[in-house]
């Protein structure tokens, strides 16, 4: 069974900035600041850059979600949906994490 990554913005319905790539597609982790990191995916449309998607993160550090998407990614895996969106709390029990989502696509 494939998994997929699902990442979107609380205001989807109107900004459409959501996205869903299968976990085959993902290729690593960079920081994008203290409170921000990038994900990278190959390209949907099999271009030589990335698509990329950068959450901005509260109350963490890069590494600290990291860390925290290793784990989410371990738990649950008969799931085949991972939902990282916009007020998600990937450590289960701390404020928020994801306080934005930024999508780019080579397609």
């Amino acid at each position: 069974m494939e998994r997929y990554f699902y990442f979107g913005e609380s205001t989807v319905a109107t900004t459409g900035e959501a996205c869903m790539f299968p976990l085959s597609s993902f290729l690593g982790m960079t920081p994008g600041g203290a409170n921000s990191t990038t994900m990278h995916f190959n390209a949907r449309n099999g271009e030589f850059l990335d698509d990329t998607v950068t959450v901005t993160h509260s109350a963490h550090t890069p590494k600290q979600f990291m860390t925290d998407i290793t784990r989410f990614l371990r738990v649950n895996q008969r799931n085949p949906f991972m939902l990282i969106a916009e007020g998600t709390d990937l450590t289960y029990g701390d404020s928020a994490v994801i306080t934005g989502i930024s999508v780019t696509t080579q397609a």
